[in-house]
This record gives C-alpha cells, sequence and structure tokens, in this order.
C-alpha cells in the first residue's frame, strides 16, 4: 500500500513539473512585435471584412495574453480599438500601442 502511495505521488509530482515546464515554454515562444504600419492595415482589413482574429496584447506590466474575438475601429480616436472577445463575451478598449500581434482566427 506504502509503494502505492509512493508512486502515485511521483505521478503526480511529474505531471505537474510538466505542465510548470510547459507554462515556461509558451513564456520564451511569445510573439514577435508586428511593425505598427502593418498592425493598421491587417486590423482595418478584419474589421472591413468582419473577421474573427487573434491578437496577443500586452497589459501595464508588459505581460502577454491572448484574445480572440471581433474588432471594431473607433471613429473618433485612430489609434484605439474595440475587441470583442468571442470565448469571454467581454470587450476590450486596446490602444495600438498595447497590441504586439495579430492573426486571423
Amino acid at each position: 500500500m506504502l509503494e502505492l502511495k509512493k508512486t502515485t505521488f511521483q505521478q503526480l509530482t511529474h505531471t505537474l513539473q510538466n505542465q510548470f515546464n510547459l507554462v515556461e515554454v509558451n513564456k520564451t515562444s511569445s510573439f514577435q512585435q508586428m511593425p505598427k504600419f502593418q498592425l493598421n492595415f491587417f486590423i482595418e482589413q478584419a474589421s472591413q471584412k468582419h473577421k474573427m482574429i487573434k491578437m496577443c496584447l500586452l497589459d501595464n506590466k508588459n505581460n502577454e495574453f491572448l484574445a480572440t474575438g471581433y474588432i471594431a475601429c473607433s471613429r473618433s480616436k485612430k489609434n484605439y480599438f474595440k475587441l470583442d472577445s468571442f470565448s469571454t463575451n467581454i470587450s476590450y478598449l486596446v490602444n495600438l500601442e498595447q497590441i504586439k500581434y495579430v492573426s486571423l482566427a
């Protein structure tokens, strides 16, 4: 019985270590910063054609996170966009400086 608990504990720790290793790999395999003109062009096309996009965004501490949804351009301010998230039903107000990478979803 003691051996069974030991192997179960070893399996659990091994699984947790693998999950932490995967998280660490994702941090190092981040997207490269796209040029501003390319971001503007891609966002304008996605907005006009109503395409779902995936964006890599930066928060105020430069942590990256992904958001998937439909984007709309602001009429009054050129560098501000509204992203309606598909999975979480949250709308993000995004500044161009916060966008790191954009791709079709």
